[in-house]
């Protein structure tokens, strides 16, 4: 742990601890309501405690001029490399602004203030007593210490980088500007709204129009065969082997690959957090051949990660009966809103979901390269794709 004190009024004091077990949880747990899933203590110690050998943590807690705690942040230091890139989706991209070369020579340290494992603002939280400025000032003073701490200990820090921020956001990242980081648009999330009619699934297919409630309906016919389940934590460890070959799968057709969960981190969740995190099994002729997680906090559920096996999800439709199946939980829940995430955004589209733009900041360790990062970094667009509209007109007239 370190700790710095403010050199003027404008700046907070703020410690620093490498381990989620040095923090004064009474004064973590003053600022991180219970519904934040992402920055609660039994969160990070499940990602600390099954990560850590290839992660390294740092922990921010800000504090007043009364030592009274107004903030706290987490970091994740990873490395990135081009095995952690689709490079042909990269080329796609960018096409000759980016070489074989840097592609092929890609490796970064990373400073993360965020969480590789989660979409959204989920990096850090102020009292509403620290204005954005100061809360935005402070913070990029606590990553620039980080930085520079790593470069006298480590092999230093290449890139920081703050994901991800929703839209009603972007106002107010103007200090962060100011501070050299740059920002660009990543994919969308996509987002379903939950309707105060839908008390049931039923209620749900009873406002899509006729087209898209067939091919619903169309999709639970297709995986009709298959059976789903929540699973125990012990279940989880039962399973463990299938589960990361299935999460592998799954990433190896990814566009990028930042950060890898597993089973045991899965199984913690689960042990841990169990009115919070679901993670649900799909099994055909009792063999595992998909599963699904997904948190609940703050009126929201938030799907996050899959595993399937290929060979059968096009017969049986696996992946888009998980999409029906959060639909259904999310009801079940009597929560407000769905978020889905990115990939397969037209899929998404066709069952309700609309996309909410999001934003990363970066900023290169070097102030020149940095400005060399820029012009590439404003080539980088979300993915476009064909936006549905499945529900009946009425519900788009608000």
């Amino acid at each position: 742990m370190t700790f710095h004190a403010p050199h003027s009024h404008s700046e907070l004091k703020l410690s620093i601890f490498d381990s989620v077990n040095l923090l004064n949880q009474n004064h973590w747990n003053s600022i991180v309501p219970k519904n934040e899933v992402y920055l609660t203590m039994q969160y990070l110690k499940a990602l600390e405690s099954t990560l850590a050998d290839r992660i390294n943590f740092r922990y921010i807690l800000f504090y007043d001029e009364m030592y009274n705690p107004v903030g706290v942040a987490i970091v994740q230091l990873l490395r990135f490399t081009d095995n952690d890139l689709n490079t042909e989706d990269l080329h796609d991209r960018f096409g000759h602004f980016v070489s074989d070369k840097f592609i092929h020579n890609l490796d970064a340290r990373v400073l993360l203030c965020g969480n590789a494992f989660s979409t959204g603002e989920n990096g850090f939280i102020f009292k509403d007593s620290v204005s954005n400025e100061m809360a935005k000032r402070n913070l990029s003073r606590a990553l620039n210490r980080i930085k520079r701490d790593e470069k006298k200990a480590n092999d230093g820090v290449s890139i920081i980088l703050l994901k991800d921020f929703w839209e009603e956001s972007f106002a107010d990242m103007e200090t962060l500007e100011h501070d050299g980081f740059i920002h660009f648009e990543i994919d969308v999330n996509m987002v379903i709204k939950m309707k105060p009619n839908w008390d049931t699934f039923d209620d749900y297919l009873s406002d899509l129009v006729t087209k898209f409630r067939t091919k619903v309906k169309g999709i639970y016919k297709k995986s009709n065969d298959l059976v789903m389940k929540s699973l125990s934590p012990d279940e989880i460890e039962e399973h463990q082997d299938k589960i990361d070959q299935l999460y592998g799968d799954v990433l190896e057709r990814a566009d990028y690959r930042f950060g890898k969960l597993k089973a045991e981190t899965f199984k913690m969740f689960a042990e841990t957090m169990p009115d919070d995190f679901r993670l649900a099994g799909y099994f055909l002729n009792d063999e595992l051949v998909g599963f699904s997680t997904c948190f609940k906090g703050n009126k929201v559920v938030d799907a996050n990660f899959v595993g399937i096996d290929y060979r059968y999800n096009h017969e049986y439709a696996i992946y888009q009966r998980m999409l029906c199946d959060f639909i259904q939980y999310t009801i079940d829940c009597g929560l407000q809103e769905l978020r889905l995430g990115r990939t397969a955004e037209e899929i998404k589209s066709t069952l309700g979901a609309e996309p909410q733009h999001m934003k990363l900041y970066v900023k290169h360790k070097n102030h020149i390269t940095n400005k060399l990062v820029k012009p590439i970094v404003g080539l980088i667009k979300p993915s476009k794709f064909e936006i549905r509209k499945p529900f009946k007109a009425v519900l788009y007239q608000d």
